[in-house]
């Protein structure tokens, strides 16, 4: 794949000719692991899109703050440098806190949004605080607050995130190569900090800024206009899937699906399935 640089001085990739679909990745991914992804809707004659998440890449511009809103204003600009179209957006973990954005900012900008594995609305916040199952499955958010984080994550040869991507997808071998492509992407200079960022940013207060939560705020008071599909692996070692039960009050058109036999990054695990549902959902 070959890598491009758009007129807002985003990082990307892109294949084939047609009606535009973007991939916004989480953590910890990388755009290198949605290869297949871009592939397979070339094929279908799509024109697919994988930027660098803000940060990921080392010559990204640095962001007054990492809350997803504002990464969201941020990802606005790249779409709008590559297309003049509405968009398919596809999210997956923090993609998806930022495609839910992305919808309710400038529905005029996406026609299909498909969010993977990070439910929307007030249920995920609140289970952080008040559910011991979420919580237990959280560790990782309240041990990236600490300093220590920094130094630890990349410690061993990145085992941490090989464990991460393990425990997320349990039973499926295959996540190393994969998490390799991860680890070449968070080991490059400054690229670790900035994707720790975005979860110190959503708990710190002083990290955050004024405007964007009042942004935030507004945005979850309106229901998101744009026709939604929701994906979640029953086996998601990361965020439990039972969490999704009340998205549709946030939506439109909502249409849900729990994947069986699957874990956080089904997009991967399924390949052939997620794209199938995802092509089924958009033509």
């Amino acid at each position: 794949m070959e890598l491009l640089k758009s007129s807002s001085e985003h990082y990307y990739y892109t294949e084939g000719q047609g009606d535009p679909i973007v991939f916004l990745h989480g953590f910890p991914d990388c755009p290198e692991n949605y290869k297949d992804q871009l592939s397979f809707f070339a094929s279908k004659g799509y024109q697919a899109f994988v930027p660098y998440m803000p940060g990921y890449h080392p010559e990204d511009k640095d962001l007054d703050t990492y809350q997803s809103v504002r990464i969201a204003e941020d990802m606005i600009n790249f779409i709008e440098s590559v297309t003049d179209q509405k968009t398919v957006l596809f999210g997956h973990d923090w993609g998806s806190s930022v495609s839910y954005a992305i919808a309710g900012l400038r529905p005029d900008l996406v026609s299909k949004l498909i969010s993977v594995s990070v439910p929307h609305g007030l249920s995920v916040g609140t289970a952080f605080l008040s559910d011991a199952e979420q919580q237990r499955k959280s560790w990782y958010m309240f041990f990236f607050q600490l300093e220590i984080a920094d130094v630890a994550v990349p410690f061993n040869d990145f085992n941490f995130i090989k464990k991460l991507w393990s425990d997320w997808s349990p039973n499926w071998p295959e996540y190393e190569e994969y998490a390799k492509s991860t680890i070449d992407v968070l080991s490059k200079e400054s690229v670790l900090s900035k994707a720790l960022a975005y979860y110190r940013c959503t708990f710190q207060p002083e990290l955050q800024t004024e405007r964007i939560n009042e942004l935030a705020n507004s945005l979850l008071a309106k229901k998101i206009s744009v026709p939604a599909l929701y994906l979640h692996g029953e086996n998601d070692g990361c965020i439990g899937h039972y969490l999704s039960e009340g998205m549709e009050d946030f939506f439109e058109d909502l249409e849900i699906k729990i994947l069986p036999d699957c874990g956080h990054f089904l997009h991967l695990e399924k390949k052939d399935l997620t794209n199938n549902l995802l092509l089924e959902f958009i033509d």
